[in-house]
C-alpha cells in the first residue's frame, strides 16, 4: 500500500497529475518495489475536485502552507511519496518575498524534517534556477544562477532536497520543469501564463497581446509530458539519480512566432498584438534557451515531438 500527498493540487499541475496517479494505480518504493496507491490527499488553500476512484481514497486537506502548524501536520501523517508542486510565482514572489519564502522553503522544510519515516519527495523545480550569461545549451551540469527570487527559492529547495536525502530523512529526487503549456481557465499572474495566453486565447476565439518579441525563443513542455516525467523521477532507483538529486526535463525550444503558426493550424481564430514588456521580455531572456538532460533522457524521459502535440494535449484535457 501507499500513500501519496500532492500539495499545490488544485493547480493545472496536480490535478493532471491526480488524474494520472489514479490511472497508473502504483508507484515504485525506495526499496525498488511495486505497491498499489491506496491514498491520495490533495493539499491547497482551495478545495479541488477529486478524480473518481473505486479502489484509491482521494481527500482534500485544505490549507495555507507558510503557515507552519499546517505543514507539520501534513508532514506527520507518515505519506510514502509526496509530490510537492506547490508554489508561489515569479510575480508574486517579486512582489511579497518574504511570504513567497515561507511557502516555497519554508514549507518544503518542514514537509521534509518531520516526516516520520523516510518518503520518497519529488519537488517541481523550474528552469527559473538558471540567469545570466548561459550557454546555448543548458543541461545538468550548468550551475544555477537565478535572476528572479522565485528562481532563488527554487535554487535553496533543490539543495535542501539532497541535503535531506543525505542525511536520510527523505529520498528526494528535483525535476526542473521548463515553461508549462497550457493552463485552461481566466489568466493567472504567471510569467508562464502570459506565455499560455499566446496559445490558449486564439484557440479561444479571442485576441491577445503578446509581452514578448516574436523571434524570442522559449523551452516548453506539455502538461501530459511534465505529469509523466514526474512520476518517472518518482520511480527511478535512487542509484540511477545525478549526485545533486537534480535533472532537468528535456524541452522542445520553440519562438513565438512557431507556437502562433501551431495556433493557425489547429484553427485558432484570434488575433495577435505585439506590445513588447521590457520587464518580462528581460525575465524570459534570462532563461536558457536550450534545455537538455543526458541523465532524464537515459531514463526515458523526453520532450514533446513539436508544437501541435502540446496543443493536442491542451484540447484533449482542458475541461478536466
Amino acid at each position: 500500500m501507499s500513500r501519496v500527498l500532492i500539495t499545490g493540487a488544485a493547480g493545472f499541475l496536480g490535478q493532471r497529475l491526480c488524474r494520472m496517479l489514479v490511472a497508473k494505480g502504483e508507484l515504485t518504493g525506495a526499496d525498488g518495489v511495486s505497491r498499489r496507491v491506496t491514498e491520495i490527499q490533495l493539499s491547497d488553500i482551495v478545495d479541488t475536485a477529486p478524480p473518481v476512484s473505486e479502489s484509491i481514497t482521494i481527500t482534500n486537506r485544505r490549507g495555507d502552507l507558510s503557515d507552519r502548524a499546517f505543514a507539520r501536520e501534513l508532514a506527520e501523517y507518515g505519506f510514502d511519496s509526496i509530490f510537492h508542486l506547490a508554489s508561489l510565482l515569479t510575480l508574486q514572489a517579486e512582489q511579497d518575498p518574504e511570504h513567497a519564502y515561507a511557502v516555497n522553503v519554508g514549507a518544503l522544510r518542514q514537509l521534509a524534517s518531520t516526516a516520520p519515516q523516510c518518503p520518497k519527495v519529488v519537488f517541481a523545480s523550474s528552469i527559473a534556477v538558471f540567469g545570466g550569461d548561459l550557454p546555448d545549451v543548458v543541461d545538468d551540469h550548468v550551475a544555477p544562477a537565478p535572476a528572479t527570487t522565485y528562481g532563488t527559492h527554487k535554487a535553496i529547495n533543490e539543495l535542501l532536497i539532497a541535503d535531506y536525502s543525505r542525511l536520510g530523512r527523505i529520498d528526494g529526487r528535483s525535476l526542473r520543469l521548463p515553461i508549462v503549456l497550457l493552463r485552461a481557465g481566466a489568466a493567472q499572474p504567471a510569467v508562464s501564463d502570459r506565455v499560455a495566453a499566446l496559445v490558449r486565447e486564439p484557440l479561444n476565439g479571442q485576441d491577445t497581446v503578446s509581452p514578448l518579441r516574436p523571434e524570442t525563443r522559449i523551452p516548453v513542455a506539455s502538461v501530459g509530458a511534465v505529469c509523466r516525467a514526474l512520476v518517472q523521477v518518482h520511480d527511478l532507483p535512487a542509484d540511477k539519480l545525478p549526485p545533486k538529486r537534480v535533472m532537468n526535463l528535456p524541452a522542445l525550444t520553440v519562438s513565438i512566432t512557431d507556437m502562433l503558426a501551431s495556433v493557425r493550424r489547429n484553427a485558432g481564430k484570434g488575433e495577435i498584438a505585439f506590445v513588447e514588456d521590457p520587464v518580462m521580455q528581460a525575465i524570459v531572456d534570462s532563461w536558457p534557451k536550450q534545455f537538455i538532460s543526458d541523465r532524464a533522457t537515459q531514463a526515458g524521459i523526453g520532450a514533446d515531438p513539436d508544437f501541435d502535440a502540446i496543443i493536442a494535449d491542451y484540447l484533449e484535457n482542458r475541461t478536466g
